[in-house]
């Protein structure tokens, strides 16, 4: 499918943005360097670090302006590295500056497979979606199975192991996940982790889930093998639906999106009631700064029907939802 030429005020935008955010960026440095100056022997490294933890806001800042569309944002962020690519002087010498924006969250947070509102229904239910999921990124069955009574227990509100392992119950919440990074405390997610990405598909296992939002998985942005685990199709049931979903122009997220159900076959009633072809809300921006030694990002959800947009949650890398 061939994909239409985007329009040249795309980049325009994109750079009046970039811009603006150097701007801020160059203003906030000034300040720092102010502040820290005559203790720069000694206060070096932490001078790095805020000015890594600066670099990596720009990224949400610009991912708030109400001008910038999520294709926009990747001109963006390649004109923001390249501007500050050249580094900052520190003393006489010069610190090298990287700055990187991941465009692959920007599709939208309902998306990814809601573990929160999976896990709070019907049990039934959510074993049948997860198995066919882990099973479509061929990690084991057993491995899958004892996943799954852990996830189980980690959300009910009883202290009886779901399954035969009574060590799903040690150190659980008993309630619903608060951070994405929660899953990895799971008994056996990191085996199961381990063989998906190992697999013929190299899957990124903690990339397909959220615990924010309202559950639906939006039909505009979900992937093909999360739509079809959801919806009880096969692999390949929803192949035909994504390949039209970009429409004519061939770019996801434009308005010529092509949203056609009707290309699915669900195997189960009441299907539509856990999906949405609404609009989506919520956009997860993660951004990096790296100055000199120092690493920092920092990840937000968005809310993009807001006007103006605005920060819904954010984390640091230090502490990952």
């Amino acid at each position: 499918m061939k994909k239409a030429n985007r329009p040249q005020s795309s980049s325009g935008v994109a750079l009046i943005i970039v811009l603006w955010a150097v701007s801020l960026i160059a203003t906030a440095m000034l300040g720092l360097t102010a502040i820290m100056q005559r203790q720069l022997d000694q206060d070096l490294a932490a001078l790095h670090n805020a000015r890594a933890t600066l670099v990596a806001e720009s990224g949400i800042q610009m991912a708030l302006h109400p001008g910038l569309l999520p294709d926009d944002m990747k001109i963006a962020s390649e004109q923001l590295s390249s501007r500050l690519s050249e580094g900052w002087k520190t003393g006489k010498s010069r610190v090298p500056v990287e700055f990187t924006i991941d465009t692959q969250d920007m599709s939208g947070e309902a998306g990814k497979l809601n573990m929160n509102a999976l896990l709070l229904g019907d049990k039934g239910f959510a074993r049948a979606v997860l198995q066919n999921l882990f099973s479509g990124w061929e990690v084991n069955l057993t491995t899958a199975s004892s996943l799954i009574d852990a996830l189980i227990d980690w959300v009910d509100v009883d202290e009886l192991s779901t399954g035969s392992n009574s060590g799903t119950e040690k150190n659980v919440r008993n309630g619903v996940f608060e951070k994405v990074d929660e899953l990895k405390k799971v008994v056996g997610w990191a085996e199961m982790e381990k063989e998906a990405r190992e697999g013929s598909k190299g899957v990124d296992a903690l990339k397909k889930f959220t615990v924010f939002g309202l559950g639906k998985l939006s039909l505009r942005s979900a992937e093909q093998d999360v739509i079809e685990a959801l919806l009880g199709l096969g692999q390949g049931g929803a192949q035909a639906f994504v390949l039209a979903r970009p429409g004519q122009d061939g770019v996801l997220g434009t308005p010529d999106d092509l949203i056609n159900p009707s290309l699915m076959i669900p195997t189960y009633a009441g299907w539509e009631e856990r999906v949405t072809s609404e609009e989506e809300d919520l956009w997860r921006v993660t951004s990096t700064g790296k100055v000199g030694g120092a690493t920092r990002k920092v990840v937000a959800l968005i809310s993009r029907k807001s006007n103006p947009p605005q920060v819904r949650a954010r984390w640091s890398d230090e502490e990952a939802p």
